[in-house]
């Protein structure tokens, strides 16, 4: 069966047996590795035309045997040559005229039925036919074996061919296959699996729900006043000490997963002994043994700030001839354009420009940087992000612990990503960016690493996730139409047998520093949070069949527990202390024991709260940060209103991203 046919399921032409979901997925993975950026060693060329120096390839030489890769990709990672000069050098060892775009003719119509991610996975594309000669563009060695290939495909024999550089390469992809790309990332997941999608965010049914309790609820009130305020008491108080105690329980779960990560790595130390395998330290990759890594920065409107992220990128520990950064820009932010193009990025960085489209959310532009990706790992940092320069080396070393785990037999599910920590530089900016990262610290130092290994599905940041690049294509990528399309993928992973890992190593972000800002970028997280667990609801006994009881936890616990306990707090708050100072005012005797249990969940769920997220905070930023923990029934109420605000948008606006600003303060240098 032909990769075309797979690639038009709508065509009929489907594999007879194969699930339509496991096509599709199996379309989005290309058939063969991505071209290398170098095919072969050119380095006798460049110093005989003055492009670099003895030295300069010396270092190169050096660089290669240690790291691997071509001597021309470390040329070029060093800043010694451009690329376009060294595929200049390597056209006239090819004999292979460098393609030049400014005044080449590509005719679309000689792509005929091929696909964006077919071409991407050759290494070469036609341009146009000249009679009976078929002209091509190759950025790999056109070797005989790769011109029978071509032959083969393109069915013709006369063939005349040039030499591109990557970087056009990827140009003219996107130009041609603009309007099938940006359907593919747009709206692949959606059309091959419309349950897993929030492009339909609440169903009939689903939207109903709330209008019939709150139409149950004034019946209630009209009719027996004081049984529905118990009953509503009641269940809010369940619903929100369930939320508080699943996330305490993460919290204090974690020196358990330290000890027995421990125990593990003993493990597969003794059963690769026995096996006469060697034993290495599992912290340690060396440079031959790292894989390219795709770095994927989607910023909009970012042009204060743009700069900076590739400034911090260029700080990661990771050879440069193994780094792949693809920085995703909107096609209408002309000033990011052209802030982004200022800073002179290095040559493993490339601009990418994501056509304008609906809906205009990052993880559209993720979806359309993942279709150009060459690594076999892939990672997004948000445009202000400071990622710790040995994070790449750390989180590929807990893939290499998961593979040697499977092959003990230790494991089975695979490790699909691995999310890293995130905590905010400008913490001691504001009483808000300090009561911001308490909460973060909390959330990713104790509360994520301690549900790593439960069996619980583990909803992702927004920034920081490293994923393996073939097994997140398989999954379907992100969901554009998802405004936390991270927390979603986590829980998707999940339901599709995959496992999300967390590593301590630190990102370091922005915290919103002022309130109104605050209240937009959390009514949107907590909106993806309702709309994520109504996604995972549409057929409950099918989700529970693929993640179990401990999937359930997890999405009622935390996907749907959080939202639910952000609106029921200051509710349960009010109706807690008015009952109890004026209930018999009012003429309503409410049981003591109800009032009691109020009073217990408000004031043990808060201290609680307060005691462990201010000793976690204490071991990362201080006391002097520690003790605003104090502040967090205050905070409360600010996630209450950016809740009941997401509650809104998500009956109305569901797709609507509230972009949040950066760059608004600085790093807070001494934190």
């Amino acid at each position: 069966m032909s990769e075309q046919a797979v690639l038009h399921p709508d065509d009929g032409g489907l594999i007879p047996g194969v699930g339509f979901e496991q096509q599709y997925f199996q379309a989005w993975v290309p058939r063969t590795p991505l071209p290398p950026v170098l095919p072969r060693e050119t380095g006798g060329r460049l110093i005989a035309g003055g492009h670099i120096t003895e030295e300069q390839l010396s270092r190169a030489l050096a660089a290669s045997r240690a790291q691997g890769g071509y001597v021309g990709e470390h040329l070029v990672a060093n800043g010694d040559v451009s690329t376009d000069t060294l595929y200049s050098v390597l056209a006239s060892i090819w004999h292979a005229p460098l393609l030049d775009l400014t005044t080449a003719e590509v005719d679309a119509a000689v792509f005929g039925s091929m696909r964006a991610r077919e071409v991407l996975a050759h290494g070469w594309l036609p341009i146009r036919k000249d009679g009976d000669t078929l002209v091509i563009a190759t950025t790999v060695e056109p070797t005989a074996a790769l011109l029978t290939t071509v032959r083969a495909v393109m069915n013709v024999e006369e063939l005349d061919i040039r030499t591109i550089t990557p970087h056009d390469y990827a140009l003219v992809v996107g130009s041609v296959f603009r309007n099938s790309l940006l359907d593919d990332v747009t709206n692949g997941l959606a059309d091959a699996q419309p349950e897993r999608s929030a492009r339909v965010s609440l169903y009939p049914w689903q939207r109903m729900l709330p209008v019939a309790a709150i139409a149950l609820a004034l019946l209630g009130l009209g009719l027996a006043p004081r049984l529905t305020i118990i009953v509503f008491l009641v269940v809010a108080n369940i619903a929100l000490a369930s939320s508080v105690g699943f996330k305490l329980f993460a919290s204090l779960r974690y020196p358990i997963v330290l000890l027995r990560r421990r125990g593990w790595e003993r493990a597969v130390a003794a059963e690769q002994r026995r096996r006469g395998l060697e034993v290495r330290p599992l912290s340690q990759v060396s440079d031959r043994d790292l894989p390219i890594y795709t770095i994927l920065v989607p910023a909009f409107h970012e042009a204060n700030v743009i700069g900076k992220v590739i400034e911090n990128l260029d700080a990661l520990d990771y050879p440069k001839s193994k780094l792949d950064v693809l920085v995703l820009l909107e096609e209408d932010d002309l000033e990011t354009i052209e802030a982004a193009r200022a800073a002179n990025p290095p040559s493993y960085m490339r601009i990418v420009i994501v056509p304008r489209g609906h809906p205009q959310t990052k993880p559209r532009a993720c979806n359309y940087g993942l279709s150009f990706a060459r690594g076999s790992l892939v990672v997004i940092y948000d445009a202000e992000d400071k990622p710790e320069p040995d994070q790449l080396r750390k989180v590929v070393a807990d893939f290499q612990r998961d593979k040697d785990r499977r092959t003990a037999g230790l494991s089975k599910e695979p490790l699909v990503c691995v999310q890293c920590a995130l905590n905010y530089g400008n913490a001691n900016y504001n009483v808000l960016t300090r009561m911001f990262a308490i909460e973060y610290t909390q959330w990713f130092d104790m509360m994520l690493p301690g549900l790593d290994g439960s069996g619980i599905p583990i909803p992702l940041g927004g920034t920081s996730n490293h994923f393996d690049t073939e097994m997140l294509r398989l999954l379907g990528g992100w969901d554009p139409y998802n405004v936390t399309e991270d927390a979603d993928l986590g829980m998707r992973a999940s339901a599709l047998g995959f496992r999300v890992g967390v590593n301590t190593s630190t990102t370091w972000e922005e915290a919103c520093s002022q309130v109104p800002a605050w209240i937009k970028q959390r009514t949107r997280w907590i909106k993806g949070y309702m709309i994520t667990a109504a996604v995972n609801f549409r057929h409950p006994v099918k989700f529970y069949r693929a993640t179990g009881i401990y999937g359930y936890i997890g999405l009622i616990g935390l996907i749907l527990g959080t939202p639910a306990a952000f609106m029921l707090y200051p509710v349960l708050l009010a109706l807690t202390v008015i009952t109890l100072i004026g209930s018999r005012w009012i003429d309503l005797y409410l049981p003591s024991w109800l009032l009691h249990l109020g009073m217990a969940n408000l004031l043990i769920g808060n201290l609680a709260t307060i005691l462990v997220a201010g000793i976690i905070t204490a071991k990362r930023h201080g006391w002097r940060i520690a003790l605003f923990a104090l502040l967090n029934p205050f905070y409360w109420l600010l996630h209450s209103i950016a809740a009941w605000r997401a509650a809104w948008q998500t009956m109305f606006t569901p797709h609507h991203w509230e972009k949040t600003p950066h760059g608004l303060t600085e790093d807070d240098a001494d934190d």
